[in-house]
């Protein structure tokens, strides 16, 4: 069976257009980028070349090592911005997964460079703007919410981190946004390891799709906080 130009062009257009109900002021920011050698190369803003240096500069730790050396005094510099941070895995993840936080990223490093192919992916660099009016004290429990229901729950490992700086007189200097790192490749220790996982938003259509789940949670949530909701971190 197949698809006809007018059913590809319906689906782009439900996965991206803004629904009526949601202002384009209420539209939070949204962007995917691949981690490889090969980005840095294109012109585009690029994320860090390897996924080991971009959980460093999510977790803000200049302590980490990756192929290319140590990371830059400068993410450790910038740790005030931090505001919450964790290592996401599924209940059945192993041991070492969640004894070794870096070994996932550095073992995703290490089967990208064996392939040869300075464009293959080893992670994504997920960057997701949180919307003004929802609160601080509800800002993890959207994130591990969504990360977990969208990404974890199909088997991805995902570190993520909340950034954000308000000035004394309230205005912000960095409006809060989170950062998720998640593997392109399968991580646990069988015969699929390093081989490039289907679903973890490594195609457009995938991509998009969490987008627009993004967006969808965040208006779910801004209307119940409206309504009044979510008091004091409930």
């Amino acid at each position: 069976m197949f698809i006809t130009q007018d059913q590809l062009r319906h689906a782009r257009h439900e996965l991206v257009t803004r629904p009526r109900s949601i202002s384009r002021i209420e539209w939070p920011d949204f962007k995917v980028r691949p981690i490889s050698e090969e980005w840095q190369y294109c012109g585009r803003v690029p994320a860090y070349k390897t996924a080991v240096a971009n959980v460093a500069y999510i977790w803000r730790h200049s302590d980490p090592v990756d192929r290319f050396g140590p990371m830059p005094a400068r993410f450790s510099g910038r740790r005030f911005e931090l505001k919450a941070s964790a290592l996401l895995l599924p209940n059945s993840a192993p041991l070492w997964a969640a004894n070794d936080p870096y070994r996932v990223w550095a073992e995703a490093d290490a089967v990208a460079v064996a392939t040869g192919d300075p464009t293959a992916v080893a992670a994504w660099h997920v960057m997701m703007e949180i919307p003004l009016d929802v609160r601080p004290e509800n800002w993890r429990w959207l994130a591990e919410g969504f990360l977990h229901s969208q990404l974890v729950q199909q088997g991805a490992a995902v570190a993520w981190a909340i950034h954000s700086v308000q000035g004394d007189d309230g205005e912000w200097i960095i409006k809060p946004h989170m950062h998720a790192i998640v593997t392109a490749r399968y991580w646990r220790h069988d015969k699929r390891h390093g081989r490039r996982h289907p679903n973890w938003i490594g195609s457009w259509a995938q991509q998009k799709r969490i987008e627009f789940a993004w967006r969808r949670r965040c208006a779910g949530l801004r209307d119940l906080t409206r309504a009044g909701f979510f008091v004091n971190g409930c």
